[in-house]
């Protein structure tokens, strides 16, 4: 992210600069110019207040990039015009529509693209996010990658560039109003890919020590990632041996097979939206970190009695 109340309006025709920009606007991934010897031409605008930045990308000509996004941020993205592929190891973004950007490795390509990214320090987030999602002892969390329904993506959509157009202004204005910024963005957000926790699970979580609802939050941001105890114990900020201990006192389940959970019922969502948008049992249960197909419906009939076939008839 740029540095705090920091603005970027950079744009060039030259082949190298305009790959040099994209590298500098996309931390953490190797970029590489495609298409021949055809002209490449990249304008970045991005403007950072508070925990929060937003961005817009615009690309003419065709590139890619490969490699794993910076880490510590929540990122959300919507594609105003061209092609914006993002290919993961388990899945592939539905780009037409809003997404939620996983943190893993990626392979991106572009083509004519122009592309509006809001990006969300991952701790402030998480915060903000504990104190918003709270409904009558629910909880909302973070799980998918595209929004819940067609009326939330259009929402976010709206969302994103006001924030952007809100924010040019508080940049430079009271602290009071970038919160206020910052807060709407995390409610627009969880109300866009958010989904509820149950009761029970949402007091039993709010119950444990702050570790455990940290190493939580963390399971469920990259619950469409690859997650080891290791990096779940550093983002709680304890070690891998008392990360699991915690969790055995708190919540009854390993780090793992509360991650498991998360995805299974990530797997019913799913499910249940139908629709060869969403694909075959085989290939939401690879899109969920299951990628042995039988362990998956003996898990998954297990916690919901029945099988997943069913409930993809049911969706």
């Amino acid at each position: 992210m740029l540095q705090q109340d920091e603005r970027v309006v950079v744009a060039t025709e030259h082949r190298d600069d305009a790959l040099a920009l994209l590298g500098r606007a996309m931390p953490g991934l190797t970029v590489r110019a495609e298409g021949g010897d055809e002209p490449l031409a990249v304008r970045w605008t991005a403007v950072r207040a508070g925990g929060m930045q937003l961005s817009e990308l615009r690309v003419r000509g065709a590139a890619s990039a490969t490699g794993a996004p910076a880490s510590g941020v929540v990122t959300a993205g919507v594609v105003l015009s061209g092609r914006y592929d993002a290919e993961y190891a388990r899945h592939r973004l539905d780009t037409t529509r809003p997404f939620l950007q996983p943190a893993e490795p990626v392979a991106l390509r572009l083509r004519d693209a122009h592309v509006r990214l809001v990006e969300f320090d991952a701790d402030r987030f998480r915060a903000a996010a504990e104190r918003a999602g709270d409904r009558g002892g629910r909880r909302l969390r973070l799980l998918r990658t595209r929004p819940v329904s067609d009326d939330a993506a259009d929402a976010w959509r709206w969302t994103a560039a006001s924030l952007h157009d809100a924010l040019v202004v508080a940049a430079s204005a009271n602290p009071v109003l970038r919160d206020e910024l910052f807060e709407l963005g995390v409610r627009m957000l969880l109300g866009t890919f958010g989904e509820v926790v149950t009761q029970a699970a949402a007091a039993d979580v709010r119950a444990a020590p702050a570790a455990v609802r940290r190493a939580v939050a963390f399971l469920e941001e990259h619950a469409a990632g690859t997650v080891t105890v290791p990096e779940v114990a550093a983002a709680a900020r304890v070690s891998p041996r008392s990360l699991q201990a915690l969790f055995r006192r708190h919540l009854g389940v390993t780090p793992l097979a509360h991650l498991h959970a998360i995805r299974l019922d990530a797997a019913r969502r799913d499910l249940l939206a139908g629709g060869a948008a969403v694909g075959t049992v085989h290939e939401i249960a690879e899109r969920w970190g299951f990628g042995n197909s039988g362990r998956f419906a003996r898990l998954y009939a297990e916690r919901f009695g029945e099988r997943p076939s069913d409930t993809l008839r049911l969706g």
